[in-house]
């Protein structure tokens, strides 16, 4: 066993705090090294400090939102902790994200201001339209408020209108939390994987996992099948749960809706998925075919020629406005920190081309990376359905 490779992917997905747990809960067959254990330990207890940090800061933001009257959903990683993890230390949280409509997103954010965050400058990252990201320089904590779903969403009104109909509420470490109703639960945190392309780490894999097991006799199975069809994702449903069915002998939730399932593609998509996860290199080349794509699909579930054209005239000429129309300190300055994130990684595809034509060198650790992307993107433009392509 390569104990460094296995310490390097826990770390890259965010599963050290875990595998504590189970190291310490649970008789394991193989021979861990103690600096391991030490280091999975160490993360354990530091996660726990950090999610403490999290939750007060997310005590605090539902307090004021509940005194001004506006309404919000905790999006994510709190609400799994209450589902699934039970012990805020098991899951690690990046950032919280928050849930409101676009009538509120300033109100929110200046509750957030005088709480001592900042609209974040754009950084390693493309700005996103579904969301405004905040953060605190001296905490290092990060806020994100969606106004919108995701893109690869389709129907975004009836989306938000049934976030809200069915929302629950959940106790999170004391904190009365407004959450998705499960069946809504899932349904996000598969189009969170979609939305990046499953260019995200492990521990969102086992959120998905950890619904499908924890309330299997409790899920409305034919609320789902409405949901996934009527949002678009019955495909990606399939080909998700398909591949953690064989990855963590998982049942098979795709035959259990009864939905297609094309072997071959499938077995693609696996082997893709499996060479994304495994590489670890943290550069990430100019995906082309993936803005298209992302491009093609916003402009296809917007509803109304109006709202399709606010978004072509926002994403082509970004400098117009930051996501939601909340303007930042350096909004003169939106534009040009655009042309160096694309810039950059136009740069870093041109140095990492395929060298095969040129010498018999394999691709670089970049380019196999890349590759793998590029046929999950591939598999996705295939899938995709109508409106999405409209």
């Amino acid at each position: 066993m390569d104990w460094k490779a296995v310490g390097d992917l826990a770390y890259f997905h965010n599963l050290e705090p875990i595998l504590h747990w189970v190291i310490s809960n649970i008789e394991f067959p193989a021979q861990i090294p103690e600096w391991l254990k030490e280091k999975w330990e160490q993360a354990y207890f530091g996660n726990f400090l950090r999610n403490e940090e999290y939750l007060g800061v997310l005590k605090t933001l539902l307090t004021e939102c509940e005194k001004e009257g506006i309404p919000v959903i905790v999006l994510k990683g709190p609400a799994l902790i209450a589902r699934i993890y039970r012990d805020p230390a098991l899951r690690t949280l990046s950032d919280l994200d928050i849930l409101c409509s676009r009538r509120d997103l300033q109100q929110i954010v200046n509750i957030s201001t005088r709480m001592g965050y900042s609209i974040m400058a754009d950084g390693d990252d493309p700005a996103a339209v579904h969301h405004v990201a905040m953060n605190r320089a001296e905490s290092g904590t990060i806020l994100e408020f969606h106004f919108m779903p995701y893109e690869v969403i389709q129907n975004h009104t009836r989306f938000m209108q049934l976030a809200w109909d069915r929302r629950e509420w959940l106790d999170v470490e004391g904190t009365h939390c407004p959450v998705l109703c499960l069946e809504m639960e899932i349904l996000f945190n598969i189009a969170h994987l979609v939305q990046h392309q499953f260019d995200v780490s492990l521990k969102h894999f086992l959120d998905i996992a950890g619904l499908l097991v924890f309330f299997e006799s409790e899920l409305n199975w034919n609320v789902i099948k409405a949901l996934l069809r009527e949002f678009g994702l019955e495909q990606s449903f399939s080909l998700i749960t398909e591949f953690l069915s064989t990855k963590m002998r998982l049942p098979r939730m795709s035959q259990t809706l009864g939905l297609d399932n094309n072997y071959r593609a499938q077995e693609e998509f696996d082997a893709s998925l499996g060479n994304l996860l495994a590489l670890l290199d943290q550069d990430r080349l100019l995906d082309v075919r993936g803005v298209i794509r992302g491009f093609r699909m916003a402009l296809g579930n917007r509803e109304g020629f109006g709202n399709k054209f606010d978004y072509v005239v926002k994403t082509l000429l970004p400098f117009a406005s930051r996501p939601g129309g909340v303007r930042s300190p350096d909004h003169d300055f939106y534009f040009l920190r655009q042309c160096r994130f694309y810039g950059k990684r136009l740069l870093l595809t041109l140095m990492n081309l395929p060298k095969k034509r040129f010498s018999n060198k394999q691709y670089s650790l970049t380019g196999e990376r890349a590759a793998a992307k590029n046929r999950i993107t591939r598999q996705l433009q295939r899938i995709a359905g109508p409106s999405q392509l409209s």
